[in-house]
């Protein structure tokens, strides 16, 4: 029998569920270590860009809640979801939203009668990330530990054993803790580790999400500036969702359902990655040309999708202009 506890709960990952279940825990009194295999700090992925009523409730029970309303797109950018022809095409409809000035004060939309203190709030996890880490590690009782990895943990009767290892020196430890919460995402190791299944639908539809940098984009787009722009036309369906309001977006690609190992493999291209690429070229359709490419009026639905060469994304936009050459060659 081991009773001797170095923390009363582990929590794997320090993603946004991670964090939050820490600063609960921890208003409880309870002790929690985290465990993440990024490090301090580093720049989290662009996926989620919403975050629900019931969500901002919690957050603002646990004392967040301010902070994470002053952040994220501009506080008079509209909230609008809109569906067009394309994104600089021709206007379908549009469900007007209240930029975040006026989120509590706001009556008469579709999206303004919540019975509730906490609206739903339009942030993407760049901005709304950082906040929970800030506000969980500065809570008594929460420790975290940066570049670790989970690599395994046995349960009995009194608590969990928990193998940690260090990824930048390899160096293995035991932690010995009364619970273990996996917060580590869909391709969770604790959750596969217990034998838990992941429940509902597998794949709603194909998606590649990309982050892009397009400082010129917002100028090309007619009518009032929308979060969220529907792209609905008979060629490609897509969606883009406003991240900074200036420069910044999320695209959300449609991919063909009948082709899933090209969705896999393109779900691992990031930027700089050195990709060959085999397929038809065909004529884009009339309207859709780039006359600023040279091959503006082709493209390539592609059969077959080749990883030349893998690249670490830098933590930078690459067109950065005011970044000192000793950070491009520090993560080059």
């Amino acid at each position: 029998m081991n009773l001797k506890f170095d923390s009363d709960v582990l929590v794997v990952g320090a993603g946004p569920v991670g964090l939050t279940l820490a600063m609960d825990l921890a208003r409880r009194g309870v002790k929690v270590h985290i465990v993440e295999v990024r490090k301090f700090a580093e720049p989290p992925n662009v996926k989620c860009n919403h975050v629900s009523a019931r969500s901002m409730e919690n957050f603002r029970r646990l004392g967040v809640a301010p902070s994470l309303r002053n952040a994220g797109l501009p506080e008079d950018y509209p909230n609008d979801v809109v569906f067009r022809t394309a994104m600089t095409g021709t206007e379908l409809t549009r469900i007007p939203i209240p930029c975040r000035k006026n989120r509590y004060t706001e009556r008469g939309g579709p999206d303004t009668e919540w019975d509730t203190p906490e609206p739903p709030h339009r942030i993407n996890q760049i901005y709304l990330e950082p906040l929970l880490l800030k506000h969980a590690v500065a809570q008594d009782g929460v420790t975290l530990i940066n570049r670790t990895q989970v690599t395994d943990f046995v349960q009995d009767e009194d608590g969990v054993s928990v193998t940690l290892q260090n990824l930048d020196t390899q160096v293995s430890q035991v932690l010995r803790v009364r619970y273990v919460a996996g917060c580590d995402g869909g391709s969770s190791f604790v959750r596969k580790k217990i034998g838990a299944k992941l429940e509902g639908t597998e794949v709603i539809q194909r998606v590649q999400s990309t982050y892009i940098h397009a400082p010129q984009l917002a100028a090309l787009l007619p009518g009032k500036p929308a979060w969220c722009y529907y792209s609905v036309n008979t060629r490609r369906c897509g969606t883009a969702f406003a991240i900074d309001g200036h420069t910044s977006w999320l695209v959300h690609n449609h991919l063909h359902p009948d082709r899933p190992e090209m969705f896999a493999l393109a779900e691992q291209v990031r930027s700089e990655f050195c990709i060959q690429i085999k397929g038809l070229v065909r004529a884009r359709p009339a309207g859709t040309e780039n006359a600023d490419l040279v091959s503006g009026k082709v493209e390539i639905l592609c059969h077959e999708l080749v990883i030349l060469n893998a690249s670490v994304t830098p933590p930078f936009q690459i067109d950065d202009e005011n970044l000192s050459e000793t950070t491009r060659l520090t993560h080059r």
